[in-house]
């Protein structure tokens, strides 16, 4: 017998749980409206060291706006869906970020409005390296028609030169190549250093 209200993603089959995951990511959707909301939740809490089932069961987010609307018109009124179960919090928090991003959750508006489309007003509580590296389009276009600017590529040149004379500055270079030199790492084989990609901020 089903002791929850959560269903899968997209399918009308009740959700079977994997209690050996730490937690899923879920939409609520409001069925009146078709406002959603997209969130994170842990198969188990933990007090004072002790573990336990936590509520999610009869979980119905953390908005206060969404938990309000489920007050006022009822519970049967929206939909709950399971997206993905995670093994651990990394996963959890990465992917409820992930799915937020990908839905646009801060962002989309009902067509024809400015009605938010989410009653998501922020997202994930931690941010974490990506899986793959990304650049916006208009970013690399932007910055492609500065570097063609003369006048840009000027100021950035005599930018430059004020820096390279900065004792301070030089300063920060040396002690930035002294530890990237102490944290270079050796083929125990070779005995060479491995070369490893560069990573930008």
């Amino acid at each position: 017998m089903v002791d929850h209200h959560w269903v899968q993603y997209r399918k009308e089959n009740a959700f079977v749980p994997n209690l050996n995951k730490f937690g899923f990511v879920y939409l609520i959707t409001n069925l009146q409206n078709g406002k959603g909301y997209i969130g994170c939740k842990q198969y188990k809490s933990y007090s004072r060291m002790k573990e336990k089932e936590s509520d999610w069961k009869t979980y119905i987010g953390s908005s206060k706006w969404l938990i309000q609307d489920i007050k006022k018109i009822g519970k049967e009124h929206f939909k709950f869906e399971i997206i993905a179960e995670y093994k651990n919090r990394r996963s959890l928090r990465y992917y409820e970020l992930y799915y937020q991003m990908k839905f646009n959750v801060l962002s989309s508006t009902f067509e024809g409005t400015d009605e938010p489309a989410y009653y998501n007003s922020r997202v994930g509580g931690k941010f974490y390296r990506p899986v793959e590296s990304y650049q916006d389009p208009e970013y690399i276009k932007k910055k492609s028609e500065q570097l063609k600017d003369p006048k840009h590529r000027k100021i950035v040149s005599e930018s430059n030169k004020r820096r390279s004379k900065d004792p301070e500055f030089q300063k920060k270079i040396s002690r930035s190549l002294k530890k990237a030199a102490r944290n270079r790492k050796r083929d125990l084989v070779t005995g060479r250093f491995i070369k490893e990609n560069a990573h930008t901020i």
